[in-house]
């Protein structure tokens, strides 16, 4: 089985994938490097491994490590973008509450107080997505020399 983990510019390719520790005996999860002698310990049970053997499983950890990483990363994005709606409630909540200061509108800058009736009027999703697309283009068709 051809595994290949990455660390930065660094590669590791595995050809072969197998247990490590017998059932029932110490699965050597805590190491010590002794410099002195190039020896790999276990510091549970003191038996000296191999430093392939430490290698291999530094890999595999790390490989399950950087999953765990990904998953979550990606269960980030998904409640984020689930839940879009009600981080900008908070923040439209949030420049309410101000003494000092009122939200401004995002396209022309001016402000925006309780009586001037945000949130009363609505409008389509869809016609307001395509108003803006054809606002894009006619941006990037001025851009053009």
């Amino acid at each position: 089985m051809g595994d290949i983990v990455e660390i930065g510019d660094f590669s590791l390719a595995r050809k072969h994938r197998g247990g490590y520790a017998p059932p029932g005996e110490c699965r050597h999860n805590h190491l010590t490097l002794d410099d002195n002698g190039d020896v790999v310990r276990c510091s549970d049970c003191n038996a000296q491994v191999s430093a392939y053997w430490a290698l291999a499983m530094i890999a595999d950890e790390f490989t399950r490590q950087m999953g765990r990483l990904q998953a979550g990363k990606r269960d980030l994005a998904e409640a984020v973008a689930r839940e879009l709606h009600l981080i900008a409630a908070k923040e439209v909540e949030k420049a309410w509450r101000s003494r000092t200061m009122v939200p401004s509108c995002p396209h022309c800058h001016r402000g925006i107080f309780p009586q001037d009736g945000f949130g009363k009027s609505l409008i389509s999703k869809e016609i307001e997505n395509r108003r803006r697309q054809v606002a894009m283009k006619a941006e990037s068709n001025n851009a053009k020399p």
